[in-house]
């Protein structure tokens, strides 16, 4: 018998969180979600996996769908009463545009070929003011690469440079672009002499493969 890994969610070794143990409020107001999301949002999450991002948007009372091509997450989602749907992305950015005006593109790009990307952009940039959430595994460092290597399913490395030229190219204003997890520790002047010690030893280029953390982040608006 032929063995599918692509839709065992085992293989997606970070999908280690329990619908349970997700707190909503906490993981709103910790991330991105908090910082940039209005109440009167509405979102679709496109790759949206086991349905993590819906759960947490969907406790708190916002609108929002999330879609994916595995069978075997949105099964797992929809078992839980999540607002999930097989369906592919680009068919649903031009099936649902006039519903969700915030798009989620979180831990996806890095799983499907590069047009597909540039596809799925490009249709989002013909709405003007429609907002976009990109993360991905960042390339610009060590703990980036890190994650990417720890998942057979990534097919697609976008460096930050050519995300960051991609949304400018397509007609999007970033708005914010950062990185989290495994950066750096400390605050204040410990941060800082960690990185000129970082500098001495290694040089400028080769330091600054530890200074970013894992992902890299986008938040970015289609220009009117």
């Amino acid at each position: 018998m032929q063995y599918d890994f692509a839709n065992d969610p085992e293989f997606h070794v970070w999908d280690l969180a329990t619908y349970e143990s997700i707190d909503a409020e906490a993981a709103f107001s910790s991330g991105w979600m908090g910082k940039y999301l209005r109440r009167e949002d509405a979102v679709l999450d496109v790759g949206c996996g086991p349905g993590y991002t819906v759960k947490v948007l969907q406790d708190l009372g916002y609108s929002v769908l999330g879609v994916d091509l595995n069978k075997e997450l949105i099964s797992r989602a929809q078992r839980v009463g999540l607002n999930v749907v097989e369906e592919d992305g680009l068919v649903a950015i031009r099936k649902h545009a006039d519903k969700y005006n915030v798009i989620c593109m979180s831990d996806f790009v890095e799983h499907v070929p590069l047009k597909v990307v540039v596809d799925i952009c490009a249709e989002i940039a013909r709405f003007p003011g429609k907002r976009v959430f990109l993360c991905t595994p960042n390339l610009d460092s060590v703990m980036g690469f890190k994650f990417w290597f720890h998942m057979p399913t990534h097919v697609n490395a976008m460096h930050p440079f050519v995300i960051r030229n991609m949304l400018k190219k397509l007609g999007y204003r970033v708005i914010e672009e950062w990185t989290e997890y495994g950066q750096l520790p400390g605050k204040g002047w410990k941060l800082k002499l960690r990185r000129w010690l970082l500098i001495k030893l290694l040089g400028p280029a080769q330091a600054q493969l530890f200074f970013g953390g894992a992902n890299v982040c986008f938040f970015a608006e289609v220009k009117g």
